[in-house]
């Protein structure tokens, strides 16, 4: 058991990994979704949300009108 916790904290990346869900998980709720960027993901999250999407997820060689997106 001893082993493990040592290995455990002795890894920088698990520390960072434990420091950061800490931090993240104290952050006061109502704000949380606006400091993770949520809101500017909104449009992203269907296809026809935002034109980039469109140009972005098209296939190439004119796939598309064999493989119309979902």
């Amino acid at each position: 058991f001893n082993d493990f916790i040592n290995t455990t904290f002795s890894s920088p990346p698990t520390v960072a990994l434990i420091v950061a869900v800490f931090l993240d998980n104290t952050l006061d709720y109502k704000d949380t979704a606006k400091d993770r960027g949520m809101p500017w993901w909104v449009k992203f999250r269907t296809f026809k949300g935002d034109s980039r999407n469109e140009e972005f997820y098209t296939l190439p060689f004119n796939l598309n009108r064999f493989f119309p997106p979902s």
